[in-house]
């Protein structure tokens, strides 16, 4: 067994899918089968049962999972006492929603390489379920991620205070008066979007249809247009380049409010590099663990 062949394994086991761990993993399809049936031949016993949908962990494969996950953290945590026993050096791996990395973070981030120049910073967006799901693949160190979470594997701190707003094409005077049936969204797994397809339920705005986009400009160039609706926070469109395009209405609470949290993973002791970050970006508790939500 080898690091890199567990780190496959661990991915296959996170996703449920071979393939949905070749695309996290960036790579084809048949290496990870193959890296997978090399492992179950040195360990003599399946490790998946494959089914018509993806495949499972067989029970030599749930105890495999723990092992993984523990030796892939020693083997962090090893490098970790070796390069930064003068500072904070070597990679740090941070996950982000596209909205965080495009207000909250940028001060944040220039701030932090200000800092400590040997840590080289690494930022990866996508949706919170997208971090989440990297995080315990051991392919980020840590994460901002919104919405509600119920992972003991994760610990959890408060980060950000976040108001939501629906965002509607301009020249619409009131929320009562919004007929559109067309969302503009992030892909499945965005907390905004939940919120969004809640509030439609709610209202009993349906059906509607769902329109996908990789980028924030991209959503809001497309609501000025009068292509749709969205919900985002209001933080990005009180930006100046933003302001007077679209029409912005205020939610009732249960939906215009949401929390960005910073999730790290529970079982690992932070190195340097992360430590230093958390205490820049979480001043208020220096860094310091909070709960262990779902746990």
């Amino acid at each position: 067994m080898d690091i890199a062949g567990l780190k496959i394994f661990l991915a296959v086991a996170r996703t449920g899918s071979i393939s949905r761990a070749a695309e996290n993993l960036n790579c084809v399809q048949s290496n990870v089968t193959a890296r997978i049936k090399q492992l179950e031949q040195q360990l003599g016993t399946a490790l998946f049962r494959r089914m018509s949908k993806g495949v499972i962990l067989t029970p030599s494969g749930n105890v495999l999972l723990e092992y993984a996950e523990k030796i892939i953290r020693l083997a962090r945590e090893a490098e970790e006492a070796v390069t930064n026993q003068d500072g904070p050096k070597g990679k740090l791996f941070i996950g982000s929603m596209e909205t965080t990395a495009a207000v909250r973070l940028p001060p944040l981030l220039s701030a932090y390489h200000r800092s400590f120049p040997e840590v080289e910073l690494n930022l990866m967006t996508g949706t919170s379920e997208e971090s989440l799901q990297r995080l315990l693949e051991f392919r980020i160190d840590g994460a901002f991620v919104a919405g509600d979470l119920a992972n003991d594997a994760v610990v959890a701190v408060r980060a950000f205070e976040e108001e939501l707003v629906l965002v509607a094409p301009p020249g619409i005077s009131s929320i009562d008066r919004i007929d559109c049936r067309k969302i503009l969204v992030f892909r499945m797994g965005c907390s905004y979007r939940a919120q969004l397809e809640a509030w439609l339920r709610k209202t009993g705005r349906l059906p509607y249809q769902v329109i996908e986009f990789g980028s924030i400009e991209g959503i809001i160039g497309c609501i000025s247009a009068g292509m749709g609706i969205s919900i985002l926070p209001c933080s990005i469109v009180e930006r100046p380049q933003h302001r007077g395009n679209c029409s912005v209405f205020g939610l009732p609470g249960e939906i215009g409010a949401m929390t960005t949290w910073f999730v790290r993973r529970s079982r690992e002791k932070p190195g340097k590099a992360m430590q230093a970050f958390m205490e820049l970006a979480l001043p208020p508790l220096h860094g310091g663990q909070g709960p262990t939500l779902g746990g």
